[in-house]
């Protein structure tokens, strides 16, 4: 079986207290992350934060997706918006509907 790779862009949303920076929301996002998944970021200069995400071989697309839900839709994440979703989510790639949205609470 083979594992899907995730290529995310996260993103302040407005309402993270100013000068919020995407290296700190990578530390709270791959902290919510199972230990055994690989994670890459990378930080371009325009204030975002891009990550690649592979959950560990063999897990099934359902579950991968539920974690995924799960961890962006965690309070630590306030403020920030993710895009980019994975594939069958109608927004280009397979995955995740509707969570294409700011988190708040």
């Amino acid at each position: 079986m083979r594992t899907r790779t995730y290529h995310l862009v996260v993103a302040p949303d407005g309402r993270a207290p100013a000068g919020s920076a995407p290296e700190l929301a990578a530390v709270r996002l791959i902290s919510l992350l199972p230990p055994n998944w690989r994670y890459s970021p990378a930080y371009p200069s325009d204030g975002t934060l891009s990550l690649t995400l592979q959950p560990p071989p063999g897990t099934r697309e359902e579950a991968a997706h539920a974690v995924l839900l799960r961890t962006f839709a965690s309070p630590i994440l306030h403020g920030w918006t993710w895009s980019n979703a994975p594939a069958g989510s109608g927004q280009g790639e397979p995955g995740i509907r509707g969570r294409e949205r700011s988190r708040s609470r």
